[in-house]
């Protein structure tokens, strides 16, 4: 495939899962407020849940934190989209060393949502210092867990970060 090629199916593909995560993240808050279950399971990433803990969602997502499995990481190297659970109680994912790795929402002290086409991020502060970031045009449904879990459903319609998913009848495009 050319580069030009390359270009525009990566443009259709975040243009694509844009919208599909704004109509998820959107279901999600509805699902939320309802008490009802989303049809999103834990069997792709392999997740076994604990006593009461739902599945939101499943976001293809890159993580900033991630290293190359047994290789320096180049200038150019670019973490891979990888799909992450969202649940009532954390987020899980499996990395490139095939492991699971979580963070439970109980242990988040703070967090940056923002989901502007083209620089969606999702940045989680935990109890000891340290930070992790999700980033791409599928993280809305994580956003907005982050955002009701650590600051309850009323923010939902409040918080600033998730004002692109208020945009009633707008469909998201790339900046």
């Amino acid at each position: 495939m050319t580069g030009r090629k390359h270009r525009k199916a990566l443009e259709r593909w975040e243009h694509d899962t844009r919208l599909w995560a704004h109509e998820t993240a959107r279901d999600l808050v509805m699902s939320m407020v309802r008490g009802q279950p989303t049809p999103a399971t834990p069997y792709t990433i392999g997740v076994v849940l604990n006593p009461g803990e739902c599945v939101w969602a499943e976001c293809p997502v890159r993580f900033l934190q991630e290293r190359p499995v047994g290789t320096q990481a180049g200038p150019d190297w670019f973490p891979p989209i990888r799909p992450w659970l969202v649940t009532s109680e954390r987020v899980v994912g499996r990395l490139g060393d095939d492991r699971l790795y979580s963070w439970r929402w109980d242990r988040v002290v703070g967090c940056r949502v923002e989901l502007d086409p083209g620089v969606e991020t999702v940045a989680l502060d935990l109890q000891h210092g340290s930070r992790v970031v999700w980033i791409g045009p599928g993280t809305a449904p994580l956003a907005v867990a982050a955002v009701c879990r650590l600051h309850g459903l009323g923010a939902l319609v409040l918080h600033a970060g998730l004002a692109p998913l208020r945009q009633a009848g707008q469909r998201p495009t790339a900046k």
